[in-house]
């Protein structure tokens, strides 16, 4: 679906000359992601304003986006595929959220919550195949997670420490995070012992 509306979009470009033919694959994929990502935002937003979980989506926007960005890990192999997982994700966070909102209070979430950020510290940034990064990409995207794991964690105790809510979709966010890295690992190491 968004390949396909992506291939038109660049064909009725490419028709009106806006954009070289020979670049024609380097705009397929950027309209695609620019689709993706921005149906999932705006579903997003609606799902959060039906269900009264704005502060959900600020957290996602504010602490999962720039984390995931930086830090990588799966990712689906179809568009369609992503949007559909990244939909249901985006509703259990939702669900959590509003069923436990002193979740970040309990013990045993903290603790998935500093495994979480260990997790991110020894894997990010995690190569995807889609997405290869060289030498100083790699090394400048470890310095961006390692800062915002820092600014989190201490966004993470003022939010204990003056009882926000928001603490609860943080510490999910980066289980999220962390629980895709893991995911990328697994899915990267199947790739590899599949070649051999």
């Amino acid at each position: 679906m968004f390949r396909n509306l992506a291939e038109d979009i660049a064909f009725i470009l490419i028709e009106k000359k806006i954009i070289d033919i020979e670049e024609r694959d380097i705009y397929i994929y950027g309209i695609e992601v620019i689709l993706l990502n921005g149906g999932l935002l705006l579903l997003f937003l609606i799902i959060s304003l039906l269900s009264g979980a704005m502060m959900n989506f600020l957290a996602y926007i504010i602490f999962f986006i720039p984390l995931r960005t930086f830090s990588g890990g799966y990712h689906a192999k179809t568009s369609e595929r992503c949007f559909i997982m990244s939909t249901v994700m985006y509703a259990i966070s939702i669900a959590i959220t509003k069923l436990l909102p002193l979740l970040y209070l309990d013990y045993y979430w903290r603790t998935a919550g500093i495994v979480s950020v260990l997790v991110i510290f020894i894997f990010a940034p995690l190569i995807n195949a889609n997405n290869p990064l060289n030498v100083f990409q790699k090394k400048r995207n470890r310095i961006i997670v390692y800062s915002l794991i820092i600014i989190d964690l201490v966004f993470f105790i003022l939010c204990c420490i003056f009882n926000w809510k928001i603490a609860t979709n943080k510490l999910l966010f980066v289980i999220l995070d962390a629980f895709l890295l893991l995911v990328g690992k697994a899915v990267r190491l199947g790739d590899k012992s599949e070649h051999l």
